[in-house]
C-alpha cells in the first residue's frame, strides 16, 4: 500500500464493535466515517415527493461501483460513487453527492466467538451498487423501513441522502426491486455475504444475526421481508434486540476489526493482488485468475442473410421445394472458416423471428414477453389476450420495474465485472421520435444501456427513399467500411481490459438494395455525417488503396446481385480475424456469428422463420469441425457468454449456459428431449421440446397473425393449434430439403403429445403474464439429471446464472451465488414443472368425479364450441363465456364432444364458469394474504399464489385458507 493511503488508514480508524454485548443498542450513528465528498445533484435540492428516473433524470450524474478480490491480503474491496442505479423518491429536501467510498471488508470471513452489535443508525453493510446500507432507525428513533412519521413510504423508494449528502439505504432490499433467496445483495461490514429473505416457514431457522451456517460450513446472512419483522417493538428496549426491527442484521456474526473505511481519491488499489470480481474462481479461497485470461467475446449478427444450403438450413417449404441457396462461385471462406474451426450449432433457434425481438432476446437473455414495454402495451390494451409481441413495442427501456435498459441485460453485467463494451452497427432497441433525433442523441441513448463505446451506429432500419427522416436521410446507406473500420478501432484500443463487442452489420436487409449502396454512395457517407477519409482496413480494403477498388472487387466476385451482401459480410468478418490475429488475441477470442432469423418464413413462428445459423469460433474450448445438434436458442447467449467469462448476472435469465452441455452424456440427452424452447411473435406462440412442435395460432387472420399469412403464403399448416413431429417419426432432426413436417398438424393422430405440449405452452404464458409479477422458473418435460442445471427460480439460480449453470458451477462457498440453506424447504418448481390449474393445463388428467374437478381455470383459454351449421368448428375463450347469459352458458357446458385438432369443451377447459365444482374462483383475483403487527401494512395475494402454496407447502395454504381476519 502507498504512503498515501497509510495517511488515510491513521485518519479514518473504524470504530470497532468487538467490546459491545448483543444486547443493549448505544444509539451510534456511525461506526463508521463516511469519506470525502464530491460534486451534489443540488437540481434536486427541495424537491421533497419528487419520482427520479435512473438515468435520464440524474443530470450525468452515473452509478459507478467496483468490487475487487485481494486474496494476498484476504480483502473484498469495494470502490463507488455512492450515486443510486435506480429510481428514487425524494423523501428529504435533500439530492445525493458523489461520495468517494474506498470499503475494505474480509474476504474470507470467519464466524467469531461472540456475537457483537450493529449500529442502529450507521453503516452496516454496502450494497452491490456501491451504497452503504444503515441501522433500522431514523432520527427521532423512528423506523426507517416501516412507513413512519417522515419517512412513509420507505419501504419502496430504498434509500435517501443524510446530513452529509451521502445516499444510504436502510431497506432490506438493498437497492435491489424485485429479491428472492438466492438475490446477493451486498456485504456486511464484517465481510459475510448478504441474501435476500427466507420464505416464512424458513425464516425461523436464521440465528440472531438473521445468519445461517450451510452443510459445507459456509456461512451468509439473509434479510428479513418486512412482514417478517415486528415493527412496532423499540430496536433499543434492552431486550433481545437482534429480533427486532432486524430487517437487514441483528448482529455481526463475525468480526469487524479488520475492516476500514478510505477516501477514494487517496486510496491505492495493488493491481498486483486486486481482481475485479467476476474473474473465474472456484472459490473465494483460491488465487485469482488474471483478466488477461478471461476471454474477449465478439457478437455478429447481421441482418436479413440468407441461410445457406452448406450450413444444413431447415426444410423447404412446399411452394419452394426446388429451391437451393449455395455460396457464390468465389465461396464465404471467412465466414465458413468460424463453423469448420470452431462449433456449429445444428439446431440454432432465435426466440423471435423478427429483428429488434430477436435481438431483445439476444442481449437480455430473455423471451420478448418480459420486456417491460411490451408488458405495459398489454395490460393496457389486452384485456388478458397473450401479449403483442412486436418490434415497435419491444425495446430495451426501464419501465413497469423492468430495466431491461441500465441492468438487466449483459452489457450491464460485463461492464460492470471489468469488460470494455462495444456497440457498433445497427441497434433498434430504442424509439427515438424523429424530430428529436441527432446522431449523439442516439449514441447517448445506447450508452445508456451499458455500452462504453458506441460507433458506426444506425439506430434502427435504413429509411426507404420516398420514406427519408431525419435519421435516414438519404445520404448515407449500408456502409460495411465504416462499421468495420470501427470494430477493429475498438479491438485494437490499448485498454488491457477484456472486451465484449456486439457487432450488428445492417447489411443485406432489403430496406435499402446493397447494389445501391456499393454504386450510389462511397464508404465515407455515413450516419455520422461525411468522414473525410478513405477508411484503410487490414484484409478489407489496404490491399486495394481505396473503397472505389475495393467494391468493385465485390462485384467481380460475385455471380448475382444477390452474393453483394454476403461477400461484404465475409470480408468484414475476415478484417475482424486479421485484426485479433495481429493483436495476438484470437484464441482467447469467443467470435460467435449468428443471424437474427432466417428468411423464407421471416415474421412467422415456423421453421424458416425461427432457425438460424450460429458457429462459435474459440480455439481455447472447441477444436474444429466440433458440432452440437441440440435446440438452442438466443436466450441462452447471454447466460453463456457470462458464463465463459465467470459472471454471475444480478438479474433473472431465461436462458441457459451451453457452454460445458457436451462434457455430460446425461445432461445432453436431458437437454435433446426434455428441456423445451419457446417462441413468441405477435399474439401467436410456439414451443419446441424434443422432436416435436406445438404453434398456437392467436387468430387466423392476415392483419393479426403473420404466422397464419405466411402459413397460407407456403402452405404450411395454420390451424389455431398444430402440432408438427419435426423428427418424422426417428430420433434426428429431418433435414431432407423436400420433407418439410410443418405442412401438416399431427394433432388428431397424437393428442396425448398435442396435450404435453400444450401444457408446456400454457406454463410459459403463465410465467411470462403480464398480468402477475414474472416468473422465471423453467417449464420444460423433465427435470435436468444434474442439479447444476435445476432452472427453478430465481435469481442467480442456474437457469438464469451462467456461473452456476451445467458442470461449471461454483462452490457453495462463492459468494457470487447463494449456497442453498438446508433449512430451507422453499417452493421448487424445477426444470419438470407441469402446470396444474385446471384440465385445460395438465397434459393428461384422468376423469374425475364432479367433486374432484380443479376450481382453477384460466380466464384465456380456448375451448371447443361446437360446430355450425356448415360444419365449421367454433372456438371461444372462458372470459367470454362468463359473459353470456344463463341459457347460452348452459349450452356451451352441455358439450361433450371434442374438437378435430383435439380441442376439449367447455367443461373441461372452464369449470368454473360451468358451475361443476363447490367453489368459484379465478386465478388472478386477489385475496387479503397478511398485515403487519399494527394493521397498518396490507398484502393481498392472487388464487394463483395460493395454488402454488398447495403444490408446495400445503400446511402453509391451509394456513391461509383458515384465516378469518
Amino acid at each position: 500500500m502507498k504512503l498515501a493511503a497509510f495517511v488515510v488508514l491513521l485518519l479514518l480508524q473504524p470504530y470497532s464493535a468487538e467490546s459491545q454485548g448483543a444486547t443493549t443498542c448505544s444509539g451510534l450513528r456511525l461506526n463508521f466515517p463516511a469519506p470525502s465528498t464530491g460534486e451534489c445533484l443540488t437540481a434536486w435540492d427541495n424537491q421533497k415527493g419528487e419520482v427520479k428516473e435512473y438515468p435520464g433524470d440524474f443530470d450525468g450524474f452515473k452509478n459507478e461501483a467496483k468490487i475487487y478480490r485481494c486474496p494476498a491480503r484476504n480483502k473484498r474491496v469495494i470502490i463507488s460513487n455512492g450515486i443510486p442505479d435506480h429510481q428514487v423518491t425524494l423523501q428529504n429536501k435533500k439530492g445525493p453527492c458523489v461520495i468517494n467510498w474506498a470499503v475494505e471488508i474480509p474476504l474470507n470471513p470467519t464466524i467469531a466467538t461472540s456475537r457483537t452489535e450493529v449500529p442502529i443508525r450507521g453503516m452496516l453493510a454496502m450494497a452491490l451498487n456501491g451504497i452503504p446500507a444503515y441501522g433500522p432507525q431514523e432520527s427521532d428513533s423512528n423506523n426507517a423501513v416501516e412507513g413512519d412519521d417522515g419517512v412513509q413510504g420507505a419501504r419502496f423508494w430504498y434509500g435517501h441522502a443524510g446530513p452529509n449528502s451521502a445516499w444510504h439505504i436502510h431497506n432490506p432490499q438493498m437497492g435491489e426491486e424485485t429479491v428472492t433467496a438466492t438475490t446477493l445483495l451486498g456485504y456486511a461490514m464484517d465481510g459475510f455475504p448478504i441474501y435476500g429473505p427466507l420464505d416464512d416457514n424458513s425464516v425461523s431457522n436464521l440465528d440472531p444475526c438473521n445468519g445461517i451456517e450451510n452443510s459445507d460450513g459456509s456461512y451468509q446472512y439473509h434479510v428479513r421481508a418486512i412482514d417478517q419483522v415486528d415493527g412496532d417493538l423499540d430496536y433499543c428496549n434492552g431486550s433481545n434486540p437482534e429480533n427486532n426491527w432486524n430487517y437487514i442484521l441483528g448482529c455481526y456474526s463475525g468480526t469487524t476489526a479488520g475492516s476500514q473505511v478510505f477516501d477514494s481519491t487517496a486510496y491505492n488499489l495493488d493491481t498486483t493482488d486486486c481482481v475485479e470480481e467476476g474473474t473465474p474462481t472456484a472459490s473465494p479461497t483460491q488465487s485469482p485468475i488474471s483478466q488477461g485470461t478471461r476471454p474477449n467475446i465478439i457478437v455478429m449478427q447481421p441482418d436479413d442473410l440468407q441461410f445457406f444450403d452448406e450450413w444444413t438450413r431447415p426444410p423447404n417449404n412446399p411452394t419452394t421445394s426446388a429451391k437451393t441457396i449455395n455460396f457464390p462461385v468465389a465461396g464465404l471462406p471467412n465466414i465458413d472458416s468460424l463453423r469448420l474451426n470452431g462449433l456449429q450449432m445444428k439446431e440454432a433457434y432465435t426466440a423471435s423471428p423478427v429483428c429488434g425481438t430477436s435481438r431483445y432476446s439476444t442481449l437480455t437473455g430473455k423471451y420478448p414477453s418480459r420486456s417491460g414495454m411490451v408488458r405495459q402495451h398489454a395490460q393496457e390494451n389486452s384485456n388478458g389476450d397473450p401479449a403483442l409481441v412486436t418490434i415497435p413495442t419491444t425495446k430495451l427501456v426501464d419501465l413497469d420495474g423492468i430495466n431491461d435498459c441500465t441492468k438487466e441485460n449483459i452489457a450491464v453485467q460485463f461492464t460492470n465485472n471489468g469488460y470494455r463494451t462495444g456497440m457498433i452497427g445497427k441497434w433498434h432497441l430504442s424509439k427515438i421520435k424523429d424530430d428529436e433525433y441527432t446522431y449523439a442523441a442516439a449514441v447517448g441513448r445506447v450508452k445508456q444501456c451499458g455500452f462504453s463505446t458506441v460507433e458506426g451506429l444506425y439506430i434502427e432500419n435504413l429509411a426507404s427513399e420516398g420514406g427519408f427522416n431525419n435519421y435516414s436521410d438519404g445520404t448515407f446507406s449500408h456502409n460495411m467500411e465504416w462499421i468495420t473500420y470501427e470494430a477493429v478501432q475498438f479491438i485494437n484500443s490499448q485498454d488491457e481490459k477484456p472486451f465484449f463487442l456486439y457487432f450488428n452489420p445492417t447489411v443485406p436487409h432489403s430496406s435499402n438494395d446493397v447494389g445501391d449502396a456499393l454504386t450510389k454512395f462511397t464508404c465515407q457517407d455515413t450516419a455520422n455525417g461525411k468522414l473525410g477519409f478513405d477508411p484503410v482496413i487490414k484484409g478489407m480494403t489496404e490491399q486495394y488503396g481505396n473503397c472505389a477498388d475495393y467494391r468493385e472487387s465485390i462485384y467481380n466476385r460475385a455471380d448475382t446481385e444477390d452474393d453483394y451482401g454476403p461477400i461484404w459480410l465475409d470480408d468484414s468478418v475476415g478484417a475482424i480475424i486479421t485484426a485479433l490475429e495481429d493483436k495476438g488475441v484470437l484464441d482467447n477470442t469467443i467470435f460467435l456469428f449468428q443471424f437474427d432469423h432466417g428468411m423464407e418464413t421471416k415474421s412467422a413462428l415456423y421453421e424458416n422463420g425461427l432457425r438460424i445459423p450460429q458457429f462459435i469460433h474459440y480455439p481455447a474450448k472447441y477444436s474444429s469441425g466440433s458440432t452440437f445438434d441440440k435446440p438452442v436458442s438466443t436466450i441462452d447467449i447471454g447466460a453463456t457468454m457470462l458464463d465463459f467469462a465467470g459472471i454471475t448476472p444480478n438479474y433473472e435469465l431465461d436462458g441457459v449456459s451451453w457452454k460445458d452441455v457436451s462434457d455430460d452424456e446425461d445432461l445432453e440427452t436431458w437437454w435433446e428431449n426434455s428441456r423445451c424452447l419457446f417462441f413468441e411473435l405477435e399474439q401467436d406462440r410456439a414451443v419446441r421440446c424434443g422432436c416435436y412442435k406445438y404453434l398456437s395460432i392467436f387468430e387466423q387472420t392476415n392483419t393479426v397473425s403473420t404466422t397464419y399469412k405466411r402459413g397460407t403464403q407456403k402452405e404450411l399448416s395454420n390451424d389455431l393449434k398444430n402440432l408438427f413431429d419435426l423428427c418424422d417419426g426417428t430420433t434426428d432432426y429431418v433435414t431432407d430439403p423436400t420433407n418439410n413436417k410443418e405442412a401438416q398438424s399431427v394433432l388428431n393422430s397424437d393428442v396425448d403429445k398435442g396435450t404435453e405440449l400444450e401444457a408446456m405452452m400454457e406454463c410459459h404464458d403463465t410465467r411470462t403474464h403480464y398480468s402477475s409479477d414474472p416468473d422465471f422458473s423453467a417449464c420444460n418435460l423433465s427435470p435436468a439429471p444434474s442439479p447444476d442445471l435445476d432452472t427453478s427460480s430465481p435469481s442467480n439460480t442456474p437457469s438464469s446464472s451462467p456461473s452456476a449453470a451445467l458442470s461449471n458451477a461454483p462452490s457453495s462457498s462463492s459468494p457470487s451465488a447463494a449456497p442453498s440453506a438446508e433449512a430451507s424447504d422453499g417452493p421448487s418448481f424445477g426444470p419438470s414443472y407441469v402446470p396444474s390449474f385446471g384440465p385445460s393445463y395438465g397434459p393428461s388428467r384422468a376423469p374425475s368425479d364432479e367433486d374432484d374437478v380443479n376450481c382453477i381455470e384460466n380466464f384465456n383459454s380456448k375451448f371447443f364450441a361446437g360446430t355450425s351449421g356448415d360444419g365449421e368448428e367454433k372456438v371461444s375463450k372462458c372470459k367470454k363465456l362468463r359473459k353470456k347469459n344463463d341459457e347460452k352458458k348452459q349450452k356451451l357446458c352441455k358439450i361433450t364432444e371434442i374438437a378435430s385438432d383435439g380441442m376439449k369443451p367447455a367443461k373441461d377447459v372452464c369449470p368454473v364458469t360451468c358451475e361443476i365444482c363447490d367453489c368459484d374462483e379465478i386465478a388472478t383475483d386477489k385475496f387479503f394474504f397478511s398485515a403487519n403487527k399494527n394493521g397498518k401494512k396490507q398484502k393481498v395475494k392472487k388464487c394463483l399464489h395460493l395454488v402454488k402454496y398447495f403444490q408446495t407447502k400445503p400446511e402453509k395454504a391451509e394456513e391461509i385458507c383458515n384465516m378469518e381476519t
